[in-house]
């Protein structure tokens, strides 16, 4: 029988409850009913009548053929949307795995290449075109950056510490580090590892160029560790001179305005894998901006308990002389993390359709003076996250195409739309 990719189907398995909800789209036409059925082995579902059908790899095992039929009937047989919740199979094999991933919290919130991920000596390359951009042997060692909201911390007991009532001003917590002036910056041979981006000292570099052309109005930057401006703030701030590839000119970065550091983006470089003698070329072993937004998401709703996210710009040098401030005037995403951990598979992610660890987000659009209002608020649940022009622009394509996944009946949640970015699970991501 012909497969039709006419019929959207996608499953999602809900570990909480035990189940595999599943959703499809099977608009076909004449009178003709359709019917769905579970593989021999449990882990397929097929959907379709005798003119066309197409079939779905589950992303955990489900009751037998047999027994699942119940749970397959069809209400209406001539509606062209259905949905159906599966109860999970006997604990073998995947499920077997999937339950014991469950068991383990830690494993959910992986970071995307970490300092114990990375071995010393290895060589950065620009993902696009494997320019050299950090010459092997150059970093002798990897250190995790702090959480981000270290300084703030420090600041905070040394200006409150018990029996010491001395007012402190902002050059005083600087000469101790952590003032709200003070910055990192890079060290020769060191690689400082933040959540989603490299610290390196500038001199360690090569192949890189700083960007000489404005980016579009909107344009964002990356908001690295030490520049970060106080939570629950869209001011603006200037971040420096963008990077790019000297070779193939995509953005892979930004220079500090010391001039002495740089930031690149893992989302941008490939690394030298850690069980590998050679710059890796599965995506498996390279974090996606998915990755990394997913982490940024994570980390900010253990951080400050909030779910709900603001992608807002950021000034660079570049952008820093326009006549309009960057982010003027256009649609920011606003993105509530719903769902910390499912995993998922849909007959859109053709050919493979593996199942796909993910976070479930809400998300919609709104204007400059509206994010404000959400992130400046004095019982505001939401902060805010920056990203680079490019990155931002993907990180929209990325939701938007995730949104096509899902069959029409599940794609929207009042003014929100549902949104998937898969998590990183290191090498088995």
């Amino acid at each position: 029988m012909p497969q039709s990719d006419d019929i959207l189907i996608y499953a999602e398995l809900l570990s909480n409850v035990g189940r595999v909800s599943v959703a499809c789209d099977c608009p076909l036409d004449g009178a003709d009913t359709i019917a769905a059925s579970v593989s021999a082995d449990s882990l397929s579902l097929t959907i379709g009548n005798h003119e066309a059908e197409n079939t779905l790899k589950l992303p955990d095992r489900v009751l037998s053929a047999k027994d699942a039929a119940q749970f397959l009937r069809v209400q209406n047989k001539h509606a062209k949307s259905h949905q159906w919740s599966l109860p999970l199979g006997p604990m073998n094999g995947l499920s077997t795995r999937n339950s014991q991933r469950r068991a383990a919290p830690d494993a959910q919130a992986a970071t995307p290449w970490s300092a114990q991920d990375l071995n010393p000596r290895s060589p950065v390359y620009c993902r696009g075109c494997q320019t050299p951009l950090v010459a092997e042997g150059k970093i002798e060692t990897w250190k995790d950056l702090p959480s981000e909201n270290w300084a703030e911390m420090m600041e905070f007991w040394h200006c409150h510490k018990p029996h010491d009532h001395e007012h402190h001003d902002d050059q005083d917590l600087a000469s101790r580090g952590y003032g709200a002036n003070s910055r990192l910056s890079g060290q020769s041979s060191v690689g400082l590892v933040d959540l989603t981006s490299f610290l390196f000292a500038q001199s360690d570099c090569s192949n890189v160029t700083p960007s000489t052309t404005p980016p579009p109005s909107g344009s964002m930057e990356l908001e690295s560790t030490e520049t970060k401006p106080s939570s629950g703030s869209t001011r603006l701030a200037n971040q420096g001179t963008p990077l790019s590839c000297s070779n193939c000119h995509c953005e892979i970065g930004v220079s500090h305005q010391d001039q002495t550091s740089a930031t690149l983006f893992k989302w941008a470089i490939s690394i030298q894998s850690p069980t590998s003698s050679s710059t890796s070329s599965s995506p498996a072993l390279q974090p996606s901006l998915s990755h990394c937004v997913s982490a940024m998401l994570l980390a900010t709703l253990s951080r400050s308990a909030c779910s709900k996210t603001v992608i807002i710009p950021s000034i660079t040098t570049a952008t820093s002389t326009s006549s309009a401030p960057a982010g003027e005037g256009q649609q920011l995403l606003h993105i509530w993390l719903f769902n910390q951990d499912i995993t998922f598979t849909s007959t859109k992610q053709r050919p493979e359709q593996r199942p796909v660890s993910a976070v479930k987000v809400f998300y919609r659009f709104v204007n400059q003076a509206e994010a404000d209002k959400l992130v400046e608020s004095m019982t505001s649940d939401v902060q805010d996250i920056t990203l680079p022009a490019a990155a931002a622009a993907q990180l929209r394509e990325e939701l938007e195409r995730s949104n096509g996944y899902l069959p029409s009946p599940v794609r929207n949640f009042n003014q929100w739309k549902i949104g998937l970015l898969e998590k990183w699970k290191g090498d088995h991501s």
